[in-house]
Parts: structure tokens; C-alpha cells; sequence
């Protein structure tokens, strides 16, 4: 019997609270049913059946959850792109024998043409050494007098601009309260400048992002510093103790 993760703080996201009873149901059903690194392999007639939803049901209710997955290039699976971070698998760890799995799904889903090979997204999350075409090796030159080994040359890859929601999502994991309104501007702002910081071209979108939220705190001068709970009980202490509780709970009787 297999076990998932569940992050509670799901209800309390505007995204979910918002989606349809049958949306909801569809997104424990992808959760539960994925493979260990978040693909699913779609089966229209299994779903119906396990999720007793109708035909019309299951097509509004994937279409809500639209954000929540990328489709594969046949449309054959879907990939849900926080499945990992909740379930505490990130980052992957090839030393990790419960990673090597995950790696290595996600290895074979990369090298499928009709998959998702050349996603990005998904390409990231495999540590450096192992993301799919980071290193390419020259055609042999090898002498047999000598039997070489062919050297193995790094690939820069190709900068790729994110969307609003890539960018609204990275924000929202960086847990940035203002994510709406900032990705917008983020992408305005890095469109009209070509997508160059300064005057080179960007080479990590997500380093930009970051770079982002912290010149917003510093030009709007907020505080960043989490308090520990300790502080927090010290303070509300220091706060109350010069209250005259009984004075409070008189005014309340009276009234």
C-alpha cells in the first residue's frame, strides 16, 4: 500500500477554495493516482468510472484545473507541477534511492518525443549533473592507437522566457504576498526591456524574480525578519501586563 502527502494549507488557497466540488474531487483523484513524480497517464473510461463524474462533469472539471498540470505533447499524460514540493521530495537527490526512481520517470518522459520532451519546468528539477541535454559529448575522434576517450563539452541552454503564471507561481512558492499584481508588472517590465538585465541578456528568470521581491521590500521599506514564537509570546505579554483585567471584564458586565 503506497502513501501520499497532503498539504492543508490548500483550503486556505484562493485557487482551490474557489474550484467546483466536482473540480475538487478530480484533484484528489489526479493526486492519489499519479506516479512517484507526479505523471499521469490519462484514461478517460477509468475516470468516469472511479470519480462517477459524467462525460460534460470530467471535461468542465479538468478544464478548472488547467493551472494545476502541463499536458504532454500527444495529450496522453498530465504532469502536476507542484506534486513533489508537497511531497517533500525536492530537491532530488541521485544519491537518494527513493529519488532514482522519480529521476528516472522523469528521465523517460524527457526523452519521449511525444511527452514532454524539451520542457523546461520539468528538466529543472533534476540536479544539474542530470538534466536531459545539459551535457553533450563530441563524436568520436579517437585514434586506435591512442583509444581516447571523447570529451565531454557543456550545452548552454537556451534562455527561455516564462509566462505570467510560471512567474505568479514561483512568487506564490516564495510565499510573496503581492505574487498577483508583480508577476504581471515583472513580465511587463522585462518585456519591454527585451528580457536583458542591464544590458546582457537574462540567463535565469527565477534569479530575476527573487532579485525582484527584494527590491520591492527594500523600496517599500518592509520588514522581512519572522519573528520567532518567543518574541511573539514576549511581546503580547509586554503588551498586556499593564492591563487592569478587572477594569475590562467590569465595562463588559455594564454593558
Amino acid at each position: 500500500m503506497s502513501y501520499r502527502l497532503t498539504n492543508i494549507e490548500k483550503w486556505k488557497d484562493l485557487w482551490f477554495s474557489d474550484l467546483s466540488l466536482h473540480a475538487k474531487l478530480l484533484f484528489f483523484y489526479f493526486v492519489e493516482n499519479c506516479d512517484n513524480a507526479g505523471f499521469f497517464e490519462v484514461n478517460k473510461k477509468f475516470m468516469l468510472f472511479h470519480t462517477g463524474l459524467t462525460e460534460e462533469q470530467l471535461m468542465e472539471a479538468g478544464t478548472e484545473l488547467k493551472k494545476s498540470y502541463i499536458k504532454s505533447h500527444d495529450g496522453t499524460k498530465l504532469w502536476f507541477k507542484n506534486f513533489l514540493k508537497y511531497q517533500k521530495k525536492l530537491p532530488l537527490n541521485s544519491a537518494n534511492n527513493v529519488h532514482k526512481q522519480i529521476i528516472h520517470l522523469i528521465h523517460e518522459n524527457l526523452s519521449d518525443e511525444k511527452k514532454f520532451k524539451g520542457n523546461a519546468v520539468i528538466n529543472y528539477l533534476l540536479p544539474t549533473d542530470l538534466q536531459v541535454g545539459r551535457i553533450v559529448r563530441k563524436k568520436k575522434e579517437v585514434s586506435e592507437e591512442n583509444n581516447t576517450e571523447p570529451i565531454p563539452t557543456i550545452k548552454t541552454q537556451k534562455f527561455i522566457k516564462p509566462s505570467a503564471e510560471e512567474v505568479f507561481e514561483y512568487m506564490v512558492e516564495k510565499e510573496f504576498e503581492f505574487a498577483k499584481i508583480e508577476s504581471e508588472k515583472f513580465i511587463n517590465f522585462f518585456e519591454s526591456k527585451g528580457w536583458k538585465v542591464g544590458k546582457n541578456a537574462m540567463k535565469s528568470w527565477k534569479s530575476a524574480v527573487a532579485n525582484w521581491i527584494i527590491n520591492f521590500y527594500d523600496r517599500h521599506k518592509i520588514d522581512t525578519t519572522k519573528k520567532s514564537k518567543l518574541e511573539v509570546i514576549e511581546e503580547s505579554h509586554a503588551l498586556n501586563e499593564n492591563i487592569d483585567w478587572n477594569e475590562v471584564y467590569k465595562e463588559s458586565t455594564n454593558e
